[in-house]
């Protein structure tokens, strides 16, 4: 079969995006009320007249026995709105809270990639990075992937010099045909840590050691399609 004339290395880079304000959470009269905002409706559901405090169709008072009472009454209900809420806004990932384990048991979250203690903010967004990359395919969807983790990172594809198909001097770059199922990820900002004499230990301490950038690879891996498999750059 003969190659696409097209075929040539291709980087994909993050695309720059405008700044976008936080949305504020849906919430209406009844999302999180307090006691003020349910006495009015619970004094109109009392009989109307003299014996209870509003002849001629008068507002009862909210200084009344009457009105104390029935805030005794509405407690439960401003408890059981507000919790009711909370559960509602736990079914999107944007308003996970007291059901954060649940839907890490859901999502195999943590998974092998991450190693130690995490505090909630990292958890949250490892959970995020998870549910918006169930299908992801294209390089561009492994940088915004990366971007939830923290990471801004360029993904280069290679194509590989072919006799009697590329041209010298063209994009195809010198190397084994089966380096084209690489994707070479640069990471911006990475620090390396280098073996150094006098400081390091042989045999125990690495010649480098990419840190983060080695979380990030494990990430990109595991979620990589079948024809791809993502290398850091060595120049990182």
């Amino acid at each position: 079969m003969a190659r696409d004339p097209g075929l040539n290395t291709v980087t994909t880079a993050a695309s720059v995006l405008a700044d976008v304000l936080p949305v504020a959470a849906p919430y209406d009269p009844l999302a999180n009320p307090s006691n003020d905002d349910l006495i009015a409706a619970g004094l109109a559901m009392w009989p109307q007249g003299p014996a209870w405090g509003s002849p001629d169709g008068t507002a009862v008072s909210l200084s009344s026995k009457l009105a104390r009472f029935t805030r005794v009454l509405l407690d439960p209900f401003v408890w059981l709105y507000a919790r009711a809420w909370t559960l509602v806004r736990n079914i999107s990932v944007r308003g996970v809270d007291e059901l954060l384990p649940e839907w890490e048991t859901d999502y195999g979250l943590p998974d092998n990639c991450v190693t130690g203690e995490t505090s909630v903010a990292e958890r949250l967004r490892a959970l995020e990075a998870k549910v918006s990359s169930v299908a992801i395919v294209t390089p561009g969807d492994f940088i915004r992937v990366a971007s939830f983790y923290g990471f801004t990172i360029t993904i280069e594809e290679p194509a590989m010099f072919e006799c009697g198909f590329s041209e010298c001097g063209g994009e195809h770059t010198v190397g084994d045909i089966r380096q084209e199922v690489y994707w070479i990820v640069h990471v911006d900002g990475l620090a390396v840590d280098y073996f150094t004499c006098g400081i390091s230990e042989c045999g125990l301490d690495p010649l480098f050691d990419l840190g983060d950038g080695e979380r990030l690879l494990c990430i990109l891996r595991r979620l990589s399609p079948a024809w791809a498999l993502p290398v850091l750059n060595s120049d990182t």
